[in-house]
């Protein structure tokens, strides 16, 4: 007697699987976030990276010389003049509530937007 390749688990599983698959492709995510870029407090400019197609280089100029790369949902401070370097060490922002700031040249970038879950928590 022959037994069956496929059987009745495998089957079960995969049909699990793809059911899964659907949920996550048609599952509601939230908005894309806006980035908003501040020198000394003021709003210099709002970006919906959800609307980029490609990336879009932002030189803010100033006596630092900051540019910023902003792509499809991300933004990043791309150079900057400043001694410590730490805001291009920030790497890319992706999610609401993530900031970089360029201390010498007083210039921040958030991201504003509809937050998913938590990174972490605390009781």
């Amino acid at each position: 007697m022959k037994q069956s390749v496929i059987k009745k688990a495998d089957v079960v599983l995969i049909a699990a699987l793809l059911a899964a698959v659907v949920v996550w492709l048609v599952w509601p995510r939230p908005d894309g976030c806006i980035a908003v870029i501040e020198q000394d407090g003021e709003e210099l400019q709002r970006i919906d990276l959800s609307s980029l197609v490609e990336e879009k280089e932002i030189d803010l100029g100033g006596s630092y010389e900051v540019r910023l790369l902003a792509g499809p949902g991300y933004i990043e401070f791309l150079s900057s003049l400043c001694p410590d370097q730490v805001c291009v060490r920030t790497g890319r922002l992706t999610k609401a509530g993530e900031a970089a700031v360029c201390l010498p040249a007083k210039i921040s970038v958030r991201l504003e937007g509809e937050t998913v879950g938590y990174d972490a928590y605390t009781g």
